[in-house]
């Protein structure tokens, strides 16, 4: 178990990461092959699609519960994140948001999970393989772990396998951020309710059809307006005479209001702005003009574009490089620079400033917070130890990483 609780934790881990991909480039540079990153392929050989799937350690059955039945309801914009299309050199650019998840038959979209307790889930694991059609959980993109030595994880297995070690870094920050917060609601008492299933299913299409192009629907009708017949799995009718309809938003603004909710996360998991700069320069740079070469995607689509040697080497080279941000960063650190301090420094200042939710109850009695609502930031910064530790763990089998 890799634990990336602090900036230093990560940054230690990542260089050792990158140390084990160039001796394992050697060796397939010495029996005449070159290492790629999943989706790039070359005149001779097709891209091999593939993902990179994240564990995380969770400390109960009920935040495993709530932490599946949060990042189900953010597997769209995880999607429309990192889904990458094939990049070929000398080939037009593939603009499918992930060409890896729309070919695939071994991801299913996640259900809600009304318990994952050991005396609950084989009812529910019977409920939804009646009702729904689904028979092993772990198809789902999101599904709940048993490690052999007992430990519970949360397993998310839909996210593109990244294209360098700063793509890598940036997801496995996110999630670590989105188990905090699922930490968080366990800790006030409150739990991940159900989304409509149909809603969900229609924005994971679109997300990976058209990427962060795509127009996902936020719905926000609560459980008790929609009709009784849609309350088992999410997919029913809504109550058109109490509630509105649900309104369609950019996977950007999505996405966006994805990583806020995360802020105080982030700050507690000491990250910088820079740590996920390859999420924030794709979200807020078109809103200041910079709409081309503003993802990683895009920077691959330059080096495809200069010949598939130049291509090869600037990926292997990413696959190496610890640098926070990457090579995306310093490429737009020099063609807008101005536009990239703006982006960073914003967001710096949102996380800095950023203060935990607080539980409907407080906000109804207008108390003052109490110890569970208090900036856990000094625990999880200098802890190494029991459940604080655990607070950052992160287990990353690597799959897509590094492809031959």
């Amino acid at each position: 178990m890799t634990w990336l609780g602090t900036r230093t934790a990560r940054d230690e881990a990542y260089t050792a990461f990158a140390g084990v991909l160039r001796q394992l480039s050697e060796v397939v540079r010495a029996t005449g092959g070159v290492l790629v990153p999943p989706a790039l392929g070359t005149a001779q050989h097709p891209a091999v699609l593939g993902g990179d799937t994240h564990t995380i350690e969770v400390l109960s059955p009920v935040e495993q519960e709530v932490l599946c039945n949060l990042l189900r309801v953010q597997v769209p914009a995880l999607i429309a994140l990192f889904g990458r299309g094939v990049t070929t050199a000398g080939a037009p650019r593939d603009r499918v948001g992930s060409r890896w998840l729309a070919g695939s038959r071994s991801h299913l979209a996640t259900r809600f999970l009304a318990s994952t307790a050991a005396e609950h889930l084989d009812r529910v694991k019977a409920d939804l393989r009646r009702r729904d059609g689904v028979a092993l959980l772990d198809r789902m993109d999101v599904h709940p772990g048993l490690e052999p030595d007992g430990t519970l994880t949360v397993v998310v297995r839909c996210l593109d396998g990244a294209a360098t070690l700063a793509g890598v870094r940036t997801q496995a920050l996110l999630l670590a951020a989105l188990a905090m917060q699922a930490r968080r609601m366990v800790r006030d008492g409150r739990r991940k309710g159900n989304a409509r299933q149909r809603i969900l299913e229609d924005n994971r299409a679109r997300a990976v059809a058209d990427g962060l192009r795509a127009r996902l629907v936020v719905d926000d009708t609560k459980p008790n307006q929609r009709r009784p017949d849609g309350q088992g799995n999410g997919s029913g009718r809504r109550n058109t005479a109490e509630s509105p309809a649900p309104k369609a938003n950019s996977a950007r603004d999505v996405a966006r209001n994805l990583v806020r909710a995360a802020a105080v996360e982030l700050r507690n998991l000491d990250a910088d702005a820079e740590e996920i700069a390859p999420v924030l320069l794709a979200l807020d740079l078109p809103d200041l003009g910079i709409t081309r070469g503003t993802t990683e995607t895009d920077m691959l689509s330059w080096w495809s574009a200069a010949g598939e040697n130049v291509l090869l080497d600037s990926s292997l080279a990413a696959l190496t490089d610890t640098t926070p941000g990457g090579p995306l960063l310093a490429l737009l650190n020099r063609s807008a620079p101005s536009q990239t301090s703006i982006v960073l420094g914003s967001w710096r200042s949102r996380i800095a400033e950023a203060k935990p939710a607080q539980p409907a109850t407080q906000q109804r009695q207008g108390g003052r917070p109490g110890r569970s609502q208090r900036d856990d930031r000094g625990r999880n910064r200098g802890s190494r130890t029991g459940n604080d530790r655990r607070a950052g763990d992160r287990r990353h089998h690597g799959e897509g990483n590094g492809r031959v």
